[in-house]
């Protein structure tokens, strides 16, 4: 493998990084926004029913 190969299927394999990072922040940002939802509906609304 000459070493252009080399260099070319490295900056693919970043490419795929930075997608699945990319992808994983998305899953993240969701995850955040779900557990926000829930904290609000299920201990704080608790909270004002006691």
């Amino acid at each position: 493998m000459s070493e252009q190969d080399r260099v070319l299927m490295l900056e693919r394999e970043n490419q795929r990084l930075k997608e699945d990072n990319e992808m994983l922040l998305s899953v993240i940002t969701q995850l955040k926004t779900t557990l926000n939802r829930m904290v609000e509906r299920y201990i704080t609304n608790s909270a004002k029913n006691q």
